[in-house]
């Protein structure tokens, strides 16, 4: 003899709910309800809910309607740009005005020139101009290829980091930062350039 008794299958209460039940099915699942507080309150529960669906006299949309609605997601998931995976690009020192012989006529003492650093990656050629002052080193540059306005550029390093927009010529200034060992990326579109080991030494 089992203790506790079997409880009702969910189905099957339904189906109490809406009256399918056969006269004796029906009076065998009233007398376990009776007995088994879980069972009469899921049954309670299933009798509400289906006298409520039978009470509910709203309208469905007429189809125009629920297409016009359809439409707007649509048109709304198409205009929005697919997500694209990000492509990085390790730039290549391809020029150092360091490496060239001072020019004759240049006077000791005098404020040394900006130096110059071209790299190329990819679609895209840097130019950077590193140049040290009293409040420490400014790097500036452009970009040149298939730049358009809105690209970042940012500067991290032993001094701290700094950032700046490109403009719509696709120059940028950074603020200046200390003398030390930098890593400058610059993302522009889909698109990140990765310039490795920036030395700003005097």
């Amino acid at each position: 003899m089992r203790l506790t008794p079997q409880h009702i299958p969910f189905a099957r209460l339904a189906d109490l709910a809406e009256g399918r039940l056969a006269a004796s099915e029906r009076a065998e699942a009233e007398a376990h309800l009776s007995a088994c507080e879980r069972c009469a309150g899921q049954a309670a529960e299933l009798g509400r809910v289906t006298a409520l669906m039978r009470a509910d006299t709203s309208v469905d949309a007429p189809p125009a309607a629920l297409s016009g609605v359809l439409g707007l997601f649509r048109a709304r998931r198409a205009a929005e740009p697919e997500p694209g995976l990000l492509r990085r690009i390790l730039a290549t020192l391809t020029f150092d005005s360091s490496s060239l012989t001072p020019a004759f006529g240049v006077r000791s003492g005098q404020a040394a020139p900006a130096r110059q650093l071209l790299y190329g990656a990819g679609d895209f050629d840097i130019d950077l101009r590193l140049a040290p002052g009293e409040d420490g080193w400014t790097v500036s540059g452009q970009v040149l290829g298939p730049c358009d306005a809105g690209g970042r550029v940012e500067m991290t390093g032993e001094g701290g980091h700094a950032s700046a927009a490109l403009n719509d010529l696709c120059e940028f200034t950074l603020r200046p930062v200390p003398a030390g060992a930098y890593t400058l990326r610059l993302r522009v579109g889909g698109t990140e350039v990765e310039v490795p080991e920036l030395s700003l030494q005097a």
